[in-house]
């Protein structure tokens, strides 16, 4: 019986056979992860465009109730997907907007906002990777005045 063994194992067919069956398995495990990171990304993609378009709908030219609500969501929808690092800057951007932060500026505001962008588009791993100094939002707004005609 031990012979038996030593034979097989000493088998250029066996090992052919084992670590083929090892590299396709391997394979397989990484195709699957890469599947999953891609859906993952695609996600994440989904929710962040829903942040952005609830963002714009809460300038101060175009604000609504419909986009307050529509902002309150995307944030709360943030919490389920993004990595701590885009949470916290999303939470320092709320704390400078809400309506108790007396001390808040333009420029504080423009800060946090840009923070939480450059966040977001570093978890979706955007290229190429730009530096935090050197990232400059605008942020464009249609102009019209809530309740103006279009």
């Amino acid at each position: 019986m031990i012979e038996t063994i030593k034979s097989i194992l000493s088998s250029a067919d066996f090992w052919a056979i084992v670590i083929s069956a090892f590299v396709a398995i391997f394979t397989f495990a990484k195709a699957k992860e890469s599947e999953r990171e891609a859906e993952w990304r695609k996600e994440k993609l989904k929710l962040y465009l829903n942040f952005m378009e609830s963002l714009s709908e809460i300038t101060e030219s175009e604000k609504t109730d419909y986009g307050e609500i529509s902002f309150a969501k995307a944030c709360n929808d943030l919490h389920l997907l993004a990595p701590l690092n885009v949470i916290n800057a999303l939470h320092k951007y709320q704390k400078e907007m809400s309506m108790k932060n007396t001390n808040s500026t333009h420029e504080s505001r423009k800060m946090t906002q840009e923070n939480l962008i450059y966040e977001i588009r570093k978890d979706l791993k955007i290229k190429p990777n730009e530096k935090r100094d050197d990232f400059n939002l605008l942020m464009w707004t249609s102009g019209k005045k809530k309740g103006e005609n279009l």
